[in-house]
């Protein structure tokens, strides 16, 4: 079997009296394994599913988490290690400008955890 990976894309609803416009979305990828393209669509279906939820905010509002998307599936192949799985670029502001010859010094970086 060898490894996939897909990008789910998940809403997360409050019951309001006023439906709304703008809301939080988590966007998250996975690795898993499967035999084909086929099975892999269906275990991300199956485990982007496993992410819905639902339960009582502190106002006493139903929170609703619910799967909208496999946004991506992509083979990864039968090794996972050090493959990437994901990617976004995006803009980013400097407090100054970054020369084109800066060293940059990543083994100083203190990394967190995701969650």
């Amino acid at each position: 079997m060898n490894f996939y990976s897909a990008r789910l894309l998940l809403i997360i609803l409050v019951d309001d009296p006023r439906p709304r416009k703008t809301h939080t979305w988590d966007e998250i990828v996975i690795t898993f394994r499967a035999r084909d393209f086929d099975h892999a669509f269906s275990r991300a279906l199956a485990i982007g599913r496993s992410h819905e939820t639902e339960y009582l905010n502190f106002q006493g509002r139903k929170v609703r988490w619910a799967l909208v998307e496999v946004v991506t599936l992509d083979l990864v192949g039968r090794r996972i290690d050090g493959r990437e799985v994901a990617s976004r670029l995006h803009p980013r502001r400097s407090k100054s400008p970054i020369p084109f010859d800066t060293r940059f010094r990543p083994e100083a970086s203190k990394p967190g955890q995701s969650f």
